[in-house]
């Protein structure tokens, strides 16, 4: 994992379009040709980065939150991972860059859906995956410009919480009860709590990136 790790350290510093094959190579000391032998691309490098992430930030959800129910988890999950950007701008740089490629924003889509399934949201897929892309281009593109448009995190998460649950179907009144629900788990202690479980199940490195 020392090539992944030096990767997402180079993307995280200095974004993933002015990072270059040749400077992951020269930073891993190794050749360009060894570096393509693993990784072809350098796409493919954010993709296992991407997946790893992803993956890594469920197992909390799974494992702490199993008492809770389909919705809670999806709203309290989504606020820990904006909490997480919001409060380190290397990671919100690095997941800017996966929201500028169409390729990997879908292939985080399919990971959450995955995710989505296994802990029993209910409807068709076709929709399902649908509100969530609608959800999360929609809201991300606004947490990206959260300063000029002066939006709060907790205001953002809520909106792609209730964009999502709407065009699935949802009655609006039972999302906002729902949502509400989920205050006495939206905490300090539970975040960190995430965080911790991130450092812990990460194959990343994430001590540079990620503050406890």
């Amino acid at each position: 994992m020392e090539i992944v790790n030096t990767a997402f350290r180079l993307f995280a510093e200095q974004g993933y379009a002015n990072v270059q094959m040749k400077d992951i190579a020269i930073a891993c000391d190794i050749s360009k040709s060894l570096l393509q032998h693993y990784f072809p691309k350098k796409i493919v490098l954010l993709s296992t980065m991407l997946n790893e992430l992803t993956l890594s930030a469920f197992i909390y959800s799974n494992e702490q939150l199993t008492f809770l129910s389909a919705h809670q988890r999806t709203m309290i999950q989504m606020s820990f991972v904006l909490r997480l950007l919001d409060e380190n701008p290397t990671m919100e740089h690095f997941i800017q860059d996966i929201f500028e490629s169409p390729e990997l924003t879908t292939e985080l889509v399919l990971v959450t859906l995955d995710w989505l399934e296994a802990i029993g949201v209910e409807g068709e897929a076709a929709m399902i995956r649908y509100a969530l892309n609608f959800a999360l281009s929609g809201g991300m593109a606004v947490f990206f410009k959260r300063k000029i448009l002066r939006a709060s995190v907790g205001m953002i998460s809520e909106n792609i919480d209730q964009a999502f649950y709407l065009l699935l179907g949802e009655n609006a009144e039972k999302i906002d009860q729902i949502y509400l629900s989920t205050a006495k788990y939206n905490t300090d202690a539970y975040y960190q709590e995430f965080v911790s479980y991130l450092h812990k199940h990460a194959t990343i490195d994430l001590s540079t990136e990620i503050k406890i």
